[in-house]
């Protein structure tokens, strides 16, 4: 079996220098493939540990494992849900997660709906209600400075970060077994005080844990070079009656023509989807690099001018300027496939890779569909665990859990009840605290609409149909004798988009669509009316709202189905308020104010 140079070094974690190095002394003996590329063959370097693993690896036999029984887990920091993902595909029933992200959750949601998702802010949910139920727990908490933590060692040192509600959902559940999981620098942040810290809240809760382990995606089948550290700890009572082990890689080394084309991975080419552009300038530069090349490729003044003060910097600044290599797996990616500290040029086309060959770098099934704008849905797969590298744990933690039944059984627990307690405390405890915070404009905080759950109730239903206020303004005579006859009326004033403005101008918009924020506290099912206000001028004139309805900001993306509701508003102009723009105070994040025709008179 065959392995590249460059390859060889990503799996060591050297240089492709120093891999050239070996062979030229004689270490071992250079080979090539079919396509010419440099390399050796695997059997030569079965004294390499890795090597030796890979060619051992009992990768088939582990594919096998099954759960013995449900094993009921939670998700936390769920963000697009790779590591969800990869443990349902192990085995592991989810039945609850938490994710703070709207569009990531709207993510999770339409590719899962079965799943309970709780949006929002882990702090406010209480887990007890699970107290002793759930076998599993897991999630990647985010990666923040953990500055003060390891002054005195224990719980108290990381609170304020999202370490310690991980901590806290586990003293609150007590699960058999909980998995975290962050960047590899987490052992080496704050010369190890932080990862000491950590280690010693895990003691302090009451569970082993096992020599944790950084692993490396290229070793499970994901054609990426990602690294995370795996901290996996099992509840003392039962932390002696069976011992985990770690998955085993793959054969071979994916590439970035594995993640593209139909193989091992994907039984088709990727798909077109939408995906970030380069400007013409920049665009330009990538088309002078080559295939697995960098800014070192460049001519010098081009180089110079391209990467700036960056030019004088130390450093390799290899991540400056880049085009990946379909021969290799893809540098870890980011939240963004376009910045210039970090470029992932696709290895053949002068572009930032798409959204789809994204998701496919990541491992991500085909038809899991990211939601939100683009940007957002690059951030929610930068940020996954690779979907097959979650797999591949996933399958050593359910070989674990089967050993722990067979010794100790126990009974899968229903939790449908508890869970929809929590969720129901959570809303509220939610509600409260966003009414009782202070907003800068209006004395209020308004908590923002799910405009997803409305797409789940009602459809394409209407939420709300006006009809026969239009044929109650037919009787008459002006618009005044109207407002004064329904004074209680309630009106929506909503700031228009620039784009919009012109339309609303000539007064021949039928259509209102809002943002991705809508304050709940607008009673949807009470709006009669419509004033669109305009941007430095002021509001003017007034639309009856005929229809309300969730819609889709963008029904397909080359074929790619992307849900973004939306409030839509069917609304058809009425008549002038006022001879000119008037001047008014928008009151819900200076976009929105909810008030009656009386008070618009009255204003007047």
């Amino acid at each position: 079996m065959f392995i590249s140079e460059n390859n060889l070094a990503a799996l060591l974690g050297t240089s492709a220098a120093t891999i050239k190095g070996w062979t030229k002394k004689g270490v071992y003996r250079t080979a090539h493939d079919s396509n010419g590329i440099a390399g050796v063959n695997m059997e030569d370097l079965r004294d390499i540990e890795e090597i030796a693993e890979m060619l051992d690896s009992k990768w088939e036999e582990e594919l096998k494992v099954v759960p013995i029984r449900d094993f009921t887990s939670i998700e936390l920091f769920a963000g697009g849900g790779g590591l969800a993902l990869g443990m349902e595909k192990a085995g592991f029933k989810h039945i609850l997660l938490n994710e703070f992200d709207r569009s990531a959750c709207n993510t999770l949601r339409v590719n899962r709906p079965e799943w309970n998702v709780i949006e929002g802010d882990i702090r406010n949910i209480d887990f007890t209600p699970l107290y002793g139920k759930i076998d599993f727990l897991s999630g990647g908490f985010p990666c923040q400075a953990f500055s003060y933590a390891g002054k005195q060692g224990g719980f108290n040192d990381i609170r304020g970060t999202m370490f310690f509600e991980l901590a806290r959902a586990v003293k609150e559940i007590r699960p058999r077994v909980f998995m975290g999981e962050n960047v590899k620098g987490l052992v080496s942040h704050d010369n190890g005080k932080t990862f000491k810290t950590i280690c010693n809240v895990i003691s302090e809760l009451g569970y082993t844990l096992i020599e944790p382990k950084v692993l490396k995606a290229i070793k499970y089948q994901v054609p990426q070079k990602r690294e995370r550290i795996i901290l996996i700890a099992i509840r003392n009572d039962i932390a002696e009656k069976a011992s985990f082990k770690w998955p085993s890689p793959f054969h071979r080394i994916m590439t970035l023509k594995d993640a593209f084309y139909k193989g091992i991975i994907y039984d088709k080419e990727v798909p077109a989807s939408d995906g970030a552009s380069y400007p013409v300038k920049k665009k330009k530069v990538l088309e002078l690099v080559p295939q697995g090349g960098d800014w070192r490729n460049l001519p010098e003044e081009v180089a110079k001018d391209y990467m700036g003060g960056s030019w004088l910097l130390g450093g390799g600044k290899t991540g400056m300027a880049r085009r990946l290599s379909l021969e290799e797996p893809s540098l870890t990616l980011t939240c963004s496939p376009c910045q210039k500290q970090t470029e992932r040029c696709h290895p053949l086309e002068t572009r930032p890779l798409s959204v789809r060959e994204y998701a496919r770098i990541q491992t991500f099934p085909d038809d899991w569909l990211f939601q939100g704008t683009m940007s957002d849905r690059y951030k929610q797969i930068g940020n996954a665990v690779p979907v097959n590298l979650a797999w591949a744990i996933g399958r050593s933690l359910i070989r674990l859990f089967n050993d722990i039944e067979k010794i100790s059984p126990s009974a899968t627990v229903d939790c449908s009840q508890e869970v929809k307690k929590i969720t129901n405390d959570s809303n509220n405890i939610s509600a409260s605290k966003n009414a009782s915070t202070t907003n800068k404009t209006s004395n209020k905080v308004y908590k923002q609409l799910n405009i997803f759950d409305l797409l789940n109730q009602f459809g394409e239903n209407s939420i709300l149909d006006n009809t026969y206020v239009s044929e109650s303004f037919e009787k008459y005579e002006t618009l005044d004798c109207f407002v004064n006859q329904n004074p209680d009326m309630t009106v929506l004033i909503s700031l228009i988009t620039k784009s919009n403005c012109e339309l609303f101008n000539r007064r021949e918009a039928f259509v209102y669509y809002t943002g991705k924020r809508f304050p709940s506290t607008v009673e949807l099912k009470e709006l009669r009316f419509f004033i669109p206000y305009i941007k430095g001028k002021g509001i003017r004139d007034l639309y009856i709202i005929k229809k309300i309805r969730v819609g889709n900001k963008n029904n397909a993306i080359d074929g790619e189905k992307v849900i973004d509701p939306r409030l839509i508003f069917e609304i058809e102009y009425l008549g002038q308020l006022y001879p000119k723009y008037v001047p008014v105070r928008l009151d819900i994040w200076h976009t929105y104010t909810q008030t009656t025709l009386n008070n618009i008179k009255c204003n007047s």
